[in-house]
């Protein structure tokens, strides 16, 4: 499966650095990235407001000298520069599986403990259909220390739908068997808004 490196940042001026990923993004699909998406964390704790920035990679070797590359763009690092934009954190994650599509107004990512694992892609996306427009289930690679080894990817145009669908695929009796299986459970949400996308 592909791989996707995420930067989380604050921004002084986001305004002028989303109207720069205009001229940004095509230069990142011209090193080799199959997708990249920003958004900007409105609830999820001490992330509320930073702004996370995600790059898909056909393989892991390609993400690391896709970031090398886009760490020394002259064009990125200028609209980083005017913007104010000060990187926290860069992980490496690896895709497990995905349905649907990645699409909508709304991102959210649980961060789950245990054995990461695709087993509920299928049953989840049953029902998480009900609520969201795309579901990815990934592997942290790299993400310092931290207590989660996946996250889960939700797009949505509706908090409400996804928080009923979300309730109720994490209280089926399949993802309880899957849950015990491989010892997952969440460990945090963060919901933001899609602010740019390839």
């Amino acid at each position: 499966m592909t791989a996707i490196t995420v930067a989380i940042t604050t921004v002084n001026d986001l305004p002028s650095f989303v109207e720069g990923s205009s001229r940004t993004i095509p230069t990142v699909l011209d090193m080799g990235c199959l997708h990249t998406q920003m958004i900007q964390v409105n609830m999820g704790g001490d992330a509320a407001g930073t702004v996370g920035v995600s790059f898909e990679w056909e393989t892991m070797d390609q993400a690391f000298e896709g970031s090398k590359a886009i760490n020394q763009n002259e064009q990125i690092l200028q609209v980083m520069g005017d913007c104010g934009v000060t990187l926290h954190r860069r992980s490496i994650l690896s895709v497990m599986g995905e349905m649907g599509e990645r699409s909508g107004s709304y991102l959210s990512c649980v961060y789950t403990s245990g054995i990461p694992n695709a087993d509920g892609m299928d049953t989840g996306w049953d029902i998480m259909k009900e609520g969201a427009n795309g579901l990815m289930g990934c592997a942290a690679v790299a993400n310092g220390v931290a207590p989660w080894t996946g996250c889960i990817f939700s797009w949505t145009d509706s908090v409400d739908s996804l928080m009923a669908a979300s309730a109720k695929a994490w209280s089926s009796s399949q993802m309880q068997a899957t849950q015990a299986k491989y010892g997952t459970r969440p460990e945090g949400r963060v919901i933001g808004t899609i602010l740019a996308s390839s």
